[in-house]
């Protein structure tokens, strides 16, 4: 059995990152643009989260709905799931946008304000959330 070492390691992910820079999506403008002010709007919603929100002994609303109102109780850490959700979409979206950006730019954008667009409703939600607990 072989043992990993780790300088094997470190070529690697280098020489990924290396292919990953290369891309014509990270050297096109109007992708940094969109993607940029994504980013701020889900580091913004955590902190927001991370400063807002403390530990309580009760249940807390962690759900709204416009037809009868808060409908879910839960735990005060389970309102970070909103954050977590608009990162994850980003991820995913931009690891979309870049497969695609060769292919097609117009879709590459889309996916890119789609995630602005969670965001960016993940930033309005967390701050109602957050005001409530």
């Amino acid at each position: 059995m072989k043992r990993l070492k780790l300088s094997h390691i470190k070529p690697s992910l280098s020489l990924a990152f290396d292919t990953l820079r290369q891309q014509r999506f990270f050297k096109d403008r109007l992708s940094w643009v969109i993607l940029v002010p994504t980013l701020v709007l889900n580091a913004i919603t955590m902190i927001l989260l991370l400063v807002r929100l403390h530990p309580v002994d009760f249940v807390v609303p962690v759900h709204y709905s416009s037809l009868v109102g808060f409908d879910s109780l839960g735990p005060w850490y389970q309102t970070y799931t909103l954050g977590i959700f608009a990162i994850c979409v980003t991820l995913v979206n931009t690891s979309l946008a870049v497969a695609s950006f060769t292919r097609t730019r117009i879709t590459s954008f889309f996916l890119l304000i789609g995630s602005f667009v969670v965001a960016l409703f993940s930033l309005v939600i967390s701050i109602a959330f957050a005001s409530i607990v």
